[in-house]
């Protein structure tokens, strides 16, 4: 959650900076003001990703108002991204993990503004809080609190629309959430917020939550708070702690009270923002190890404190985490949780637990996938990124425009048994998703390169492409024959 892989590319790349650009609406809409703070060509991208993005991107830094943990006004920011050509591929939310502070965030343009940067290079409008707490927000971040990062997140998609209108971008009909490790439950909770609260004329298209902790209250309490296994993010759960008596008030008296004398001026220096998140980490387990000889965290926890949550489950924590899970709903919309079952930081089981669920409440289209079985929390974050980008894609585009501007691609032979070529060269194509005439995805790829595909294993029928190339957006059907 604190670092990605990527991280270090972020920050040789991140920088064509230009602020120059501001503007402002009248107080009381969700737009406050908007700066241009970032270009990035496509061939810059392209030595970030292992893919090939479509577009270059440029990024405002947006200020807006939303509600503070407290149910009061609070004025937020949050990073923009636009794609540096005309795209009706739709309006995308990006809610980002665990970072080290308050100013480690997407607006200042830290690692996770990258990940914004991958799905604006394929199209999207991009939208990524700062999440209350953080950035030009004030408080203390109420970490993993489920209602305010919907909340953040909702209100910047509001703001997003008001600034398209204002720089004359075409406004996609789709709208997509998407958001890893907090980012995740983020996710999740936007989802479900947007699901429940229509008033927003705010509709989903698709969301793709990925390696969350969606069952706080279960799987993620048990593993740090009553498991002998070690854990080597105990500052994780300092964190939400702290963050839940922001909110609720009633988790503990004083820090005496719940952690060990070890630990108590570390917690508070983080409390107060003299260490960021990865310094307090740092120091914890120095601390347990020296005091505890172990990584446990429930060791770092007085006994007297914790036995009671153990046992009485209308303890106020026990509460607080149980308000914050976020899967116990029934998504309307097709929905991808992404995980990597060696998964060190958050347990896969999170997604497990949330696919059976939704399933039983009846959802019709929740798939939990497990990406990479080897991959740690780190290494899982772009294989993650890059199949949600694939899932959304295989979307199809309902603005009118793209009627309009669509090419038709030559499919030869057609009708076909085994193999249908295509009248381009293979490196042209970048994106190709097969449907039924149920409108159904059959099959969806993602820098193709190559002029033929097999369809041998279709059955009879017809059926309909759409994807992008050099040239743009393009169309096509063909039919399958014995």
């Amino acid at each position: 959650m604190i670092s990605h892989p990527i991280k270090h590319k972020l920050r040789q790349l991140l920088l064509t900076i230009c602020g120059v650009l501001s503007l402002s609406v009248l107080a009381g809409q969700a737009l406050v003001d908007a700066t241009k703070i970032a270009e990035i060509s496509r061939d810059s991208l392209v030595k970030i990703f292992s893919v090939q993005p479509e577009n270059g991107i440029h990024a405002y830094k947006v200020l807006y108002l939303t509600t503070g943990a407290d149910g009061q006004p609070d004025t937020a920011s949050g990073l923009v991204t636009f794609p540096d050509v005309v795209s009706d591929r739709g309006l995308l939310a990006y809610q980002h993990g665990t970072t080290d502070g308050p100013e480690d965030v997407p607006s200042r343009l830290n690692a996770e503004a990258l990940l914004s940067y991958a799905y604006a290079g394929f199209g999207y409008i991009v939208t990524a809080a700062d999440y209350i707490g953080m950035g030009d927000s004030r408080g203390l971040h109420p970490y993993l609190h489920a209602e305010t990062e919907a909340s953040a997140g909702i209100d910047l998609l509001l703001a997003a629309r008001t600034l398209a209108g204002q720089l004359e971008f075409s406004l996609p009909d789709q709208i997509f959430v998407s958001g890893y490790s907090q980012g995740g439950h983020a996710a999740m909770a936007m989802a479900r917020a947007i699901q429940e609260r229509p008033t927003d004329d705010l509709w989903l298209t698709a969301a793709a939550p990925m390696s969350g902790p969606y069952d706080i209250s279960g799987t993620m309490r048990d593993l740090v708070l009553f498991s002998d296994r070690s854990y080597l993010f105990p500052s994780y759960i300092v964190y939400f702690i702290l963050g839940y008596q922001e909110v609720y008030g009633d988790i503990f008296e004083n820090l005496e009270q719940i952690f060990k004398a070890p630990y108590v001026q570390m917690i508070d220096r983080f409390r107060t923002g003299a260490i960021g998140l990865s310094e307090l980490n740092d120091q914890l387990k120095a601390a347990m190890l020296l005091n505890e000889r172990s990584l446990i965290p429930r060791r770092m926890l007085n006994e007297a404190y914790l036995m009671p949550v153990l046992t009485d489950s209308l303890h106020p924590l026990n509460l607080a985490l149980r308000d914050n899970d976020t899967y116990r709903w029934s998504p309307e919309m097709p929905m991808r949780l992404y995980y990597c079952m060696a998964d060190e930081q958050v347990a896969f089981e999170n997604s497990l637990i949330a696919e059976a669920y939704m399933r039983d409440a009846g959802a019709a289209d929740v798939q939990a996938l497990d990406l990479v079985s080897s991959a740690d929390h780190g290494e899982c974050v772009l294989p993650a990124v890059l199949s949600s980008i694939a899932f959304f894609n295989s979307f199809p585009i309902t603005t009118s425009s793209e009627t309009a501007s669509n090419a038709e691609l030559h499919i030869y032979p057609n009708p076909a048994t085994d193999v249908i070529s295509f009248g381009t060269e293979a490196s042209a194509i970048r994106s190709l998703t097969i449907f039924n005439t149920y409108g159904q995805i059959i099959e969806n790829f993602i820098n193709l390169n190559a002029s033929e595909i097999n369809i041998a294993h279709l059955p009879n029928g017809q059926y309909f492409l759409r994807g992008t190339s050099k040239e743009g957006p393009f169309t096509g059907r063909f039919l399958v024959v014995e």
